[in-house]
C-alpha cells in the first residue's frame, strides 16, 4: 500500500490536467510552436511526479524505471490529446504529444539529477 502512496501526487496532478482538457480556456498560444512550451513543462512535471513513484516502487534498475516513466508518461499524454479531440473547442495534435514526450524526458532527468546530487550529498 505504501508503494501506491507513492503515485498519489502523479494522480491528483493528472487528474487536474484531465480537468483542464475537459474545457476549452480560452487560451489560444499563435506563435507556432509557441504552445508546446506549456505542453512540454505540464508534462516534465508529471513525469517528475511519476518518477517518484516509479523510482521508488520497482525494484528495477533505473534505466527500467526510466524507461517505464517514460512510456507512462508518453501513454498519459496520447489518453490526454485523445480526451482533447472529444471536447468541444479543443482538439488534438500530435505535435503536443510530441511536446508532452520531450517534456516526460525531461521531466526524468530532472528527478534522476535530484536523486544523484541527494545521494553524493548524503555520503561523507
Amino acid at each position: 500500500m505504501k508503494k501506491l502512496t507513492y503515485f498519489l501526487p502523479a494522480l491528483i496532478f493528472y487528474l487536474l490536467v484531465f480537468l483542464f482538457s475537459s474545457r476549452d480556456l480560452g487560451i489560444h498560444l499563435n506563435g507556432g510552436w509557441l504552445d508546446k512550451i506549456p505542453h512540454g513543462l505540464e508534462f516534465a512535471l508529471l513525469a517528475f511526479l511519476l518518477a517518484i513513484g516509479f523510482f521508488n516502487s520497482l525494484g528495477s534498475s533505473a534505466q527500467i524505471k526510466a524507461a517505464v516513466t517514460f512510456i507512462a508518461g508518453l501513454l498519459l499524454a496520447v489518453l490526454d490529446e485523445l480526451h482533447q479531440s472529444f471536447v468541444p473547442g479543443r482538439t488534438a495534435d500530435a505535435r503536443d504529444i510530441l511536446a508532452d514526450a520531450v517534456g516526460v524526458a525531461l521531466g526524468i532527468l530532472v528527478y534522476t539529477h535530484f536523486v544523484k546530487r541527494s545521494k553524493r550529498g548524503a555520503t561523507p
